[in-house]
């Protein structure tokens, strides 16, 4: 089970999109394993964090508070 998700965001967006890339996923399990989600979303953009963590919640199935989200 999976216990927090990190989602790494793609820097490599032109500062003038007003959207969101992720760049890949790590999650972590109860005893502390993690497993990369590099094709989750396939380097999806997203308009806002909100929509990008309610579809990595919705996948991996976890809270939305389980997801952490770092530039």
């Amino acid at each position: 089970m999976v216990k927090n998700v990190t989602v790494y965001l793609d820097n490599e967006c032109p500062e003038f999109m007003d959207r969101v890339r992720c760049g890949f996923i790590v999650a972590e399990n109860e005893e502390g394993e993690e497993t990369f989600h590099n094709d989750l979303i396939d380097n999806s953009d997203y308009p806002s964090l909100k929509e990008l963590i309610d579809d990595i919640s919705g996948l991996l199935q976890v809270r939305r508070d389980e997801v952490w989200v770092t530039g």
